[in-house]
């Protein structure tokens, strides 16, 4: 089973980076545009009115929607790359302040020799 999972999300993952989910989903919205068209008339006008880009659906300008918003965002990306190197800024301010708590835990010194106990430890009760 979890391999399974593993080899689900990895193909899942490969289609996202290659651009096929747009595929899956423009499949997707014309297979159910084809069926529901089909109820009403024949197969062969749901075909025609599918596919002729006259009758898309909601699904279908989202899709075009989507692609349309992910080229520009690759665009300004590219943009920012040639405007110029990254450069990285040394603050002279710790970003997490220290805790001043007055009752702050502090972890024991740690001894490799055993430890630094000077009591003895507890004895067990006697047996009845």
């Amino acid at each position: 089973m979890k391999s399974t999972l593993h080899k689900l999300l990895i193909f899942c993952c490969a289609l996202y980076l290659s651009g096929a989910h747009w595929i899956v989903l423009q499949s997707t919205a014309w297979t159910g545009m084809v069926i529901s068209r089909s109820m009403t008339a024949s197969v062969a006008e749901a075909v025609e009115s599918t596919f002729d880009g006259q009758h898309p659906c909601p699904l279908c300008s989202a899709i075009t929607d989507g692609k349309q918003t992910e080229g520009q965002a690759e665009k300004n990306f590219a943009l920012l790359r040639k405007a110029g190197d990254l450069k990285f800024t040394q603050f002279n301010f710790a970003v997490l302040e220290p805790c001043l708590a007055q009752n702050w835990a502090e972890w024991p010194p740690y001894s490799p020799h055993g430890s630094l106990r000077s009591e003895a430890p507890p004895t067990p009760p006697p047996l009845a």
